[in-house]
């Protein structure tokens, strides 16, 4: 969020915030790697599922998609996001929302770190197996 306060500084944000700019939700959000994510509406709790995060966009022309462990976030599928830390693990925790619901994004740490070396070696053109590029 880009409040300016009466020094002319911007804002800064420990453990807990809301942030409206699209931009900071970006900075945020890519550095997530593995993640437990919780879809939310007016009447509770309706999905939940863990995944990894591959792409985390801002533009005006993709949806966000959390499919088969998979995970694209295009910060404009959004309104805001608040940052959470729950006080007795002091980890902080996402909370995306749209008029409709929120998504809940908890971090996740790899089980070992071949793992998350693996997963970072996976590309879009492996995953779609036999699909052609254009050069």
């Amino acid at each position: 969020m880009q409040k300016k306060v009466e020094s002319g500084l911007v804002a800064c944000f420990v453990n807990d915030g809301i942030i409206y700019q699209k931009k900071d939700m970006l900075r945020i959000l890519s550095d997530l790697l593995f993640i437990k994510y919780e879809q939310c509406d007016s009447s509770g709790l309706k999905k939940v599922g863990e995944g990894r995060v591959f792409r985390v966009y801002n533009n005006i022309n993709n949806s966000s998609v959390l499919m088969n462990g998979r995970i694209y976030l295009n910060v404009n599928s959004f309104e805001y996001l608040q940052i959470h830390t729950d006080p007795s693990s002091n980890t902080s925790f996402f909370e995306l929302f749209t008029p409709d619901f929120s998504l809940r994004i908890y971090p996740l740490e790899p089980e070992d770190k071949e793992t998350q070396w693996q997963m970072d070696a996976i590309s879009d053109k492996d995953f779609f197996e036999g699909e052609q590029e254009d050069d």
